[in-house]
């Protein structure tokens, strides 16, 4: 007997509403049993328009359903009329802690430190706090002050929360030892006074699905609609292996990544780590042998119009686990580096991963310092300001360089200073 794949079915939107109440017999028929615990997910972008960067004919296009087929039924449901495609509902992971090397454990400095370095500390003496700004955290899930926890969870809490996805957000924070409450941390270090969502993707442990994802983008994007929050997406996980689904991996056209450009589209900013497995030092052994350039970053994580985050510490020295380009998206990954490798809400938070929420921290600083930014701006501004540590310019270890906040936000001061 054929295995069962779990899979992501994208279907023509004439069908969603059968699909949302009810099993179709005819797909029933050729194998496939529904999820009906999954919310349909409605996909606004076709594939052609998947790498443009547009709010334009933003109409509802197609829905996706979640469930479980035989491996060797998938191309029979493939063919049937209402499927568009259908899709690995690929396994992505927390990049957390690597096991060894390094030297993850041992902090350079702490949250006060990494300020200075990227001199954020001047930007907050123009009151530039993060007020007004809210970052989503999308990750393992928070203990967030003023909510009741689940029993057993003994994580600190976390101020700042204001709201997240799914209802019972800001409860729990058990998946890759209170991973979610160290990204939530480290955004707060650079931005003290903007508030946060919670968007737990990942229960219990380090490994989820790509549909858990899909469904936390779709509540951001409807989020955003009703009132122009969250303003950034800080994302730091993603899938180790090309083996984890190389539809994802390699396809910029896949669901997932249509639905990381569509809330692109709709004004968020959107940060994600490149990962955990370059080649400089041995990486998390969930690499396996996708380790160094040209293997290490995948799907969404390198998609060209997303903020592809590497990491240094605070005395500039490469961490030789971060992931390398070229991405499988886009050969000019990671776009820069941030700071990891610090005191905060671990001893020493690390990875990618601590790197990416201190970017999207700094993000927070630069948004509302100008509104108006959009995506591409704040990449553009960021990857002019780096600091080149290397003297090689723009190289596939550390991208651009190091971020380096401070003189971003004296480039828009000196921008918004110039008559008109």
């Amino acid at each position: 007997m054929s295995e069962l794949k779990k899979v992501l079915v994208e279907m023509r939107k004439t069908d969603a509403n059968i699909v949302a109440m009810k099993s179709n017999d005819t797909l029933e028929e050729v194998g496939f049993k529904f999820d009906t615990t999954f919310s349909p997910v409605e996909m606004r972008m076709p594939p052609s328009r998947s790498e443009a960067l547009s709010t334009a004919e933003n109409q509802q296009q197609t829905v996706v359903v979640r469930g479980t087929i035989p491996e060797d039924k998938i191309k029979e449901l493939e063919s049937q009329p209402n499927v568009v495609k259908v899709y690995t509902d690929a396994k992505i992971s927390l990049f957390s802690t690597p096991t060894t090397d390094c030297n993850p454990t041992t902090p350079h400095g702490n949250k006060a430190d990494v300020a200075r370095y990227l001199g954020v500390n001047h930007l907050w003496q123009d009151n530039i706090k993060g007020q007004g700004i809210v970052v989503a955290v999308c990750d393992g899930g928070i203990t967030a002050e003023g909510r009741p926890v689940k029993p057993g969870e003994t994580a600190r809490r976390i101020p700042r929360v204001i709201g997240g996805f799914p209802e019972d957000w800001g409860t729990e924070a058990s998946a890759g030892r209170e991973h979610g409450n160290m990204c939530a941390t480290d955004v707060l270090a650079m931005a003290p006074e903007a508030q946060l969502y919670d968007l737990r993707i990942f229960k219990g442990g380090i490994e989820s699905t790509l549909s858990e994802a899909l469904q936390a983008y779709e509540w951001v994007i409807q989020q955003h609609r009703q009132n122009g929050t969250p303003h950034v997406i800080s994302n730091s996980w993603g899938i180790y292996q090309e083996s984890w689904g190389e539809d994802y991996a390699n396809d910029p056209n896949h669901i997932f990544t249509r639905k990381v450009v569509e809330a692109i589209n709709e004004g968020i900013i959107v940060l994600f780590a490149a990962g955990n497995c370059g080649g400089n030092c041995t990486p998390n052994s969930r690499c396996g042998t996708d380790v160094g350039p040209g293997r290490s970053i995948w799907g969404a994580n390198g998609h060209p119009l997303v903020i592809t985050v590497g990491a240094v510490n605070i005395d500039e020295q490469i961490v030789g686990y971060s992931s390398q380009g070229p991405a499988s998206l886009d050969p000019r990954k990671p776009d820069f580096c941030s700071i990891t490798h610090f005191t905060a809400y671990y001893n020493s938070d690390n990875g990618t991963s601590a790197a990416t929420p201190i970017a999207a921290g700094a993000v927070a600083l630069l948004k509302q310092a100008d509104g108006s930014l959009n995506q591409q701006q704040i990449k553009k501004l960021l990857n002019e300001t780096a600091k080149d540590i290397d003297g090689q310019g723009w190289n596939a270890t550390t991208g651009w360089g190091v971020i380096q906040p401070k003189k971003a936000y004296e480039k828009i001061a000196s921008q918004a200073a110039v008559p008109v």
